[in-house]
């Protein structure tokens, strides 16, 4: 399996997974341009592109997903929660609505190459979500733009070999920084962001020894790299790679042994 981190962050976010054959992708808050020439650079056939799914409809996440729809015709999914409530911004989006699929949570869908299950998260976007998937006999997670942990989530990260947890803000650096109140308490609630003491307390607990742990979506304003990768030499126990994504950063990754444990 061969994945990348073309962005995360408030800039933009967009993951993409490909078994070689299949190719999905989570999020597209990048252009056209960006996505395909990243895919090419790293040898994956945008015809193998079988299906997108958003986790929800903030610009950062969707506003590359109309393009991607009109270019290249993939079907896009997101749960039917957000699809009913939020048909003004898909039109805003210019996203095709012929061309959505919807699902209900926890139900597993499938497309080539890939199960996904999806699983609802608690943001200020209806409707938003969280993946879990199976391809080629392994298990992936990502989750990201949520206040509380999930309940499903526990059980889904436990067993998933590559996992993408978000890390977006430091309480300390939130609490003593420049944000407005109203912002401060929009980020730190339930339908917010996830900190990084409890990013990194999940991970803990769902990881296991062999496991590939990747913080992602971390805030420029209330967040660095280098607090969340002390709090992961600290924290993740020996055995587990941990990555870091940078607000931006691109990264490849494998599941074939090229992790440097």
């Amino acid at each position: 399996m061969h994945y990348l981190v073309i962005t995360t962050g408030s800039c933009g976010n967009c993951y993409i997974f490909s078994t070689g054959r299949d190719t999905i992708i989570i999020d597209d808050g990048v252009t056209y341009k960006k996505i395909t020439e990243q895919m090419a650079a790293h040898e994956i056939d945008r015809s193998t592109i079988r299906a997108l799914f958003l986790t929800h409809l903030h610009p950062d996440h969707s506003k590359g997903v109309g393009a991607l729809q009109r270019k290249l015709g993939i079907p896009v999914y997101i749960s039917s929660v957000s699809r009913e409530r939020n048909e003004s911004i898909l039109l805003k989006q210019k996203i095709e609505m012929d061309g959505i699929i919807t699902y209900e949570f926890g139900e597993t869908v499938s497309v080539p190459g890939f199960d996904v299950c999806p699983f609802p998260t608690s943001h200020d976007s209806d409707g938003s979500s969280g993946y879990a998937f199976e391809a080629e006999g392994n298990r992936f997670f990502l989750m990201t733009d949520t206040g509380v942990i999930p309940e499903a989530a526990w059980s889904l990260a436990r067993g998933a070999r590559v996992k993408f947890v978000e890390s977006n803000y430091d309480a300390r650096m939130l609490e003593s920084g420049s944000y407005p109140p109203f912002l401060k308490a929009r980020i730190r609630g339930s339908y917010g962001h996830l900190s990084n003491d409890v990013a990194m307390d999940f991970a803990k607990c769902t990881a296991e020894r062999g496991d590939s742990l990747y913080f992602v979506h971390l805030s420029a304003n209330n967040n660095t790299p280098g607090i969340v990768r002390e709090l992961a030499k600290s924290e993740i126990p020996s055995g587990i790679f941990c990555k870091v994504c940078e607000r931006g950063e691109m990264f490849e990754g494998f599941l074939d042994g090229k992790e440097d444990y």
